[in-house]
């Protein structure tokens, strides 16, 4: 494994163990979640996690009948995570209270986060067009 991937696939699986643990601190500090909002969030953040950390440890995931190289379960989670970041930040803003208490600056900051990510996603999703390809080598046969 080249030192691109290897640093790409660690941050992917610190990532993905972050965030369940970001996930599963929700819970310990409110309970269960019985509200479809704080439902969503937790299984948001467990999707999110789960895929970043299968991306980061495995070479292929298989869901089904279906095997999909790690860039690609990397796309999708990061995909996610942008997704359920700008709906989240939009719904808050929205109803004016917002996640950040930063007001105004927090749409400044969720429009560059969901731009990176969205972007990331996409070099993932294409194997690396400016980080790359060497860095989406997917190793071993199908």
């Amino acid at each position: 494994m080249n030192a691109r991937k290897a640093v790409l696939r660690r941050g992917l699986a610190g990532g993905g163990a972050v965030t369940l643990l970001l996930a599963v601190s929700f819970v310990a500090a409110l309970g269960i979640p019985t509200t479809p909002s704080m439902i969503a969030i937790v299984a948001w953040l467990v999707a999110v996690g789960c895929g970043m950390l299968a991306a980061g440890r495995r070479e292929r995931v298989s869901l089904g009948s279906t095997t999909l190289e790690w860039p690609r379960v990397a796309a999708a989670a990061i995909t996610l995570l942008a997704v359920g970041w700008a709906a989240i930040s939009l719904i808050s803003l929205l109803r004016g209270d917002g996640i950040t208490g930063l007001g105004p600056l927090e749409g400044v900051l969720t429009a560059g986060l969901v731009s990176y990510f969205a972007w990331f996603a996409r070099e993932c999703w294409v194997g690396g067009s400016v980080i790359g390809t060497e860095a989406f080598v997917v190793e071993g046969g199908r």
